[in-house]
């Protein structure tokens, strides 16, 4: 997306006073150091050669971020703790509409920060839950993962009791160090995905603001729940190239289609795309040709080679139009599918050439499943391989389906990449 991988972000501990604690960080990959206040003299003295020091970084909640003029760098301040329901490690979880478990994902968040300020590097955070043991490792490390397979940076805020280990040179919180930065040292080498773009065919129009903000970002939240990858395109900045590629459009804002904002959506449509958007919001679209209704929620007319669904009512329930927008572009256009994926969501990136599928699997019980997990794709696919953090390269064992290719994964407990190399002529 051009944008710079953002380095990785270490909250300087507050009772960390001794600039003889420094050496701790020296191999470490966290070389940008956060200060919720001053830097105290003593260490900026010592660590100013070293590494790049932050006072007082401007986090800024998702509501607050001006996106027609995003700031570089974008601190997001009010991102999520990656969990499996309420906390992630209890024996009961929160259940969404659909009955599986519900997830707090910040995948969603970071692409739209992606896709809307496509220049700045972005980094998030968010308090730990209330109950996470401060010794378990693969939570933190799990958060940094999440981060970085989207294309953000986590900054990593030590438990007390770790920062005090370390401090004290503990066995035990120097073995949670080490876990935490493997997981970031095994994703930098890796930062050539980082320009990858977002395999989609689903562009979805908003400014982002006021009274559209909340059903855009649901919108966005939900359909990467559904493994439904999309692009976020600002209102303001949409042309006709921002829409190639794609099969389906979704304009979710309130304000009728007028000025340079309809050329762009009459000429997806006329040339074969399918426009959704608000029956109040239709504003100047032309030519449209009714349909006998197919649809409960949708009125569905011909436009051109294409088509225009108009919802009767307003977006009432994210979850209901992510469901419908997903059934109105149909399945077959799905860049992947998952098989038994319980809580594991997947979002697609595609090399410059086109050569490579590469998908990120990020499993959020953080164990292994139990059974067959499979990922489906339409393009043709010559080999697959998987990697993840701690494990060797390996081939995945592909074969052919009635939907297409499917490669089928070993279990892994936390974040897995699945690249397949495909011919670009497929279909």
């Amino acid at each position: 997306m051009g944008s710079v991988p953002s380095p990785a972000l270490l909250e300087w501990p507050q009772a960390w006073q001794d600039a003889a604690l420094l050496p701790i960080l020296e191999d470490s990959p966290f070389r940008v150091l956060a200060f919720a206040g001053n830097v105290p003299p003593e260490v900026s003295a010592a660590a100013s050669s070293r590494f790049t020091l932050l006072e007082r970084p401007g986090w800024s909640k998702l509501a607050e971020v001006d996106w027609r003029n995003p700031p570089d760098p974008l601190f997001i301040g009010d991102a999520v703790w990656p969990s499996l329901g309420a906390a992630g490690g209890t024996d009961s979880a929160e259940a969404g509409p659909t009955g599986l478990p519900w997830l707090d994902s910040n995948g969603w968040l970071i692409r739209m920060a992606r896709c809307l300020a496509r220049s700045s590097r972005i980094w998030i955070r968010s308090e730990p839950p209330q109950d996470a043991a401060a010794t378990d490792a693969s939570l933190f490390a799990f958060a940094q993962l999440e981060a970085r397979a989207h294309g953000a940076a986590r900054l990593l805020s030590l438990q007390p009791a770790i920062a005090a280990g370390l401090a004290a040179g503990n066995s035990s919180a120097l073995a949670w160090w080490r876990r935490v930065c493997a997981a970031e040292s095994w994703w930098q080498t890796r930062a050539s995905w980082h320009d990858w773009p977002t395999c989609a065919r689903l562009a979805v129009v908003s400014d982002f603001a006021g009274p559209n903000l909340y059903p855009a970002t649901e919108f966005l939240n939900l359909a990467a729940r559904r493994n439904l990858p999309w692009q976020a395109v600002h209102a303001a900045r949409l042309e006709e190239k921002s829409l190639r590629g794609m099969v389906a459009t979704l304009y979710i804002d309130q304000q009728p289609l007028a000025g340079p904002l309809l050329a762009p959506l009459q000429a997806f449509a006329e040339s074969g795309g399918l426009l959704v958007c608000l029956a109040s919001a239709r504003g100047g679209i032309r030519n449209l040709d009714p349909r006998p209704a197919v649809h409960p929620r949708f009125d569905i007319h011909r436009c051109g080679k294409g088509r225009v669904a108009l919802s009767r009512g307003d977006w009432e329930d994210p979850y209901v139009l992510a469901q419908d927008v997903h059934l109105l572009m149909s399945r077959r256009n799905d860049v992947i599918r998952l098989f038994n994926p319980g809580s594991i969501l997947a979002w697609p990136i595609q090399s410059p050439d086109r050569r490579r599928l590469l998908v990120h699997l990020l499993n959020y019980s953080r164990y292994g499943a139990a059974h067959d997990v499979a990922v489906q794709t339409w393009q043709p696919v010559k080999a697959a391989w998987m990697e993840r953090p701690g494990a060797n390269r390996r081939p995945v064992e592909l074969r052919r389906e009635a939907g297409g290719w499917e490669a089928v994964l070993e279990p892994f407990d936390a974040y897995c990449a699945l690249e397949m190399e495909v011919r670009p002529d497929g279909p």
